[in-house]
């Protein structure tokens, strides 16, 4: 279905005309350092193993930077999405490589004596293999020696296999580096993308713009890299080294690598590295052109902005005199020692600052939206391009805090036990009338008030979804909010919003459920997944148990031999638990390799096959995996979120 959306009105177009005043459009240091050292171009389109086009460079041209801004685009968001453009491969300092903008994140590659360190992968597999092509042909043919993560989330590795040869980690000739025990960077990387991936997945899909054209009405990029892309292939390879300490040290490919523990920050495990040879730090996520997100949109645990700031100071003492520059898995470098302090300070203080006056206004009474619009950061630090929200706004990171320190409830009673949203708006209809609902829409649009308009006309649209007047003019105002958003998230929900309540819902283009990411999960995590599918209500009377023996995961606890992995499995009062070690009285056995016994415990009605085919082994009474198949929630990837 063709989609055409509709023109900035002149409210918008003045506020983002307005906007322009509040910012140093005159500072250019950003684009002179976002085109330093550029070796090569991207070569040509990227393709996905299908032939699909996945990335071509072409299509960001309007974002070209003599283009002054339109008017359905935020100046300042404009301004930073003619920097993420500028993309291929680039010399940091000698010896350090990166490669941006083919893909959400970075690609930075070190060089040493006799092989090549990769820090972070990208987020596909196509994206990394395209990158490494570039650093073959232009820096260096050395073999891959070691990889490192900064962190737990997937545009951080999900392009490992097209950096490394899996049978190389396997074998422990290529060393996979990476924060917390290889337990906790599992459980964090894995169960965060996956356990709730069907929710984040359709809630990225409006955060992240992947619904929308790429022009200047749609998606004009991720705000820290160009954008995400649907249809690629992610993988996963578990790390084999963990780090656990600040100030443990490795040396890869003849180079010292320094690193700072900084758990509970923008990942629940990440780092900070120091490569003292080449004067060269990143604190990962942690110090971006962007202010981050304490709480992201699409949805994953509520994050410490303290500890942001904690660490970034930690950073500055053991560091700060020393580097000369700091290159992060986003956006572009920071030279000279003068540049890299001023960030990391002026980041330390913004989150600081963010943490402290919520918890002030908190003290004071004020709940999390009240304190979010009173909170603005001091001018020394909200003039600071890299402060902006392009990632997190401050307006939703002050409401974070609130979340991690005090918890879900805003303190007011009459939110503690609130009717659900269809109920609330059915109410509200019926005493207002849904003409009159309308009415004062179309008042408050043509008044340039925009957030009051699509707030009055949710009420109808979800009392009456069916209503295409109060879906239409609801789309009218998301989308002209949307216009005026400076985070890249906000624009991509507010638009994509808008889309679906013209069109309907868009179909799914992106899972973080990947089969690389399920068959990579532990075993325990692996059986939490199936956990969220069993439907509670309908297992409430249901008892089973099922033994699983995992022909290649190890030895049996006490045995002396290579015996596999059992794990016993059981259902009673709705609730799927599971431990390692076999039952006494279990009334199915299920044998085989992980990646079969993943699919009977996903899909259990595809046992037989799997068993025909030799692949599993059945012992006891097979029926008990239909009982269980029974049992199993479908989940739609395409729920309806504007609507009921």
């Amino acid at each position: 279905m063709s989609y055409s959306p509709k023109d900035a009105t002149a409210a918008t177009a003045a506020a983002n005309r307005e906007a322009v005043s509040r910012y140093d459009m005159d500072d250019r240091q950003d684009f002179a350092d976002a085109d330093r050292d550029l070796l090569a171009p991207f070569p040509d389109k990227l393709y996905a193993t299908d032939g699909r086009v996945i990335f071509d460079p072409a299509r960001f041209d309007y974002l070209a930077e003599d283009a002054p801004a339109p008017d359905s685009v935020h100046p300042s968001l404009w301004r930073q999405s003619q920097l993420i453009r500028k993309g291929g491969l680039y010399r940091v300092v000698d010896g350090l490589y990166q490669v941006r903008n083919n893909d959400i994140a970075n690609l930075t590659v070190v060089e040493g004596e006799d092989g090549l360190v990769v820090i972070d992968c990208m987020a596909s597999v196509e994206a990394a293999t395209q990158g490494m092509a570039m650093i073959r042909e232009h820096v260096s043919d050395k073999p891959v020696v070691a990889v490192i993560y900064t962190h737990t989330h997937i545009d951080h590795y999900g392009g490992v296999k097209g950096v490394v040869d899996p049978a190389d980690v396997a074998s422990g000739k290529v060393p996979v580096i990476a924060p917390g025990t290889v337990a906790s960077f599992d459980k964090y990387a894995l169960g965060e993308n996956v356990i709730a991936g069907n929710a984040m997945s359709r809630r990225a899909s409006y955060a992240f713009g992947s619904l929308l054209d790429l022009d200047a009405t749609g998606h004009v990029t991720c705000g820290i890299g160009i954008t995400t892309v649907p249809g690629v292939t992610v993988s996963y390879l578990s790390p084999t080294d963990g780090i656990t300490e600040t100030g443990t040290r490795r040396e890869l490919a003849g180079l010292e690598f320094e690193f700072l523990y900084a758990p509970d920050t923008e990942a629940p495990e990440e780092m900070h590295i120091w490569i003292p040879q080449l004067a060269a730090l990143t604190c990962a996520e942690n110090a971006n052109h962007s202010l981050h997100n304490i709480q992201t949109l699409r949805g994953a645990r509520t994050r410490d902005a303290r500890n942001f700031a904690r660490y970034l100071d930690e950073t500055l003492q053991r560091w700060g005199d020393a580097a000369q520059v700091h290159y992060g898995p986003h956006t572009w470098p920071v030279w000279g020692n003068d540049g890299v302090v001023t960030l990391l300070e002026s980041q330390r203080d913004t989150y600081k600052y963010v943490h402290d006056q919520a918890l002030r206004l908190a003290n004071q009474g004020y709940t999390p939206l009240e304190a979010a619009e009173e909170i603005e950061l001091p001018e020394a630090l909200g003039r600071k391009w890299f402060n902006r929200g392009y990632h997190g706004t401050l307006h939703h990171d002050v409401r974070a805090v609130f979340t991690k320190e005090l918890g879900m409830w805003d303190g007011d009673p009459v939110s503690l036990h609130p009717h659900p949203p269809v109920e609330s708006a059915r109410r509200f209809v019926d005493l207002i009338g849904a003409e009159q609902v309308l009415a004062e829409g179309r008042r408050a649009f043509e008044a340039g008030d925009y957030r009051w308009a699509a707030q009055i006309l949710h009420t109808l649209v979800f009392a009456q979804p069916e209503h295409q007047a109060a879906r239409e003019l609801q789309a009218d105002a998301y989308e002209q909010m949307g216009y005026q958003a400076e985070g890249p998230q906000w624009r991509g929900i507010l638009l994509t919003a808008a889309k679906e309540l013209r069109t309907g819902v868009q179909p799914a283009t992106f899972a973080t459920a990947s089969p690389d990411t399920i068959l990579a999960m532990p075993i325990d995590i692996l059986f939490d997944y199936a956990a969220v599918h069993v439907d509670g209500p309908r297992a409430a009377g249901t008892d089973l148990r099922i033994d699983f023996h995992f022909t290649d995961q190890g030895r049996d606890q006490g045995q002396g031999r290579d015996q596999g992995q059992t794990w016993t499995m059981w259902i009673g009062h709705g609730v799927l638990n599971a431990r390692p070690g076999a039952s006494s009285d279990t009334g199915l056995t299920v044998t085989g390799p992980k990646s079969a016994l993943a699919g009977v415990l996903l899909q259990p009605a595809s046992a037989g096959q799997l068993a025909q085919a030799g692949k599993i082994k059945l012992e006891g009474d097979e029926g008990i995996l239909q009982t269980y198949a029974g049992l199993l929630d479908t989940f739609d990837p395409n729920f309806a979120i504007v609507t009921p």
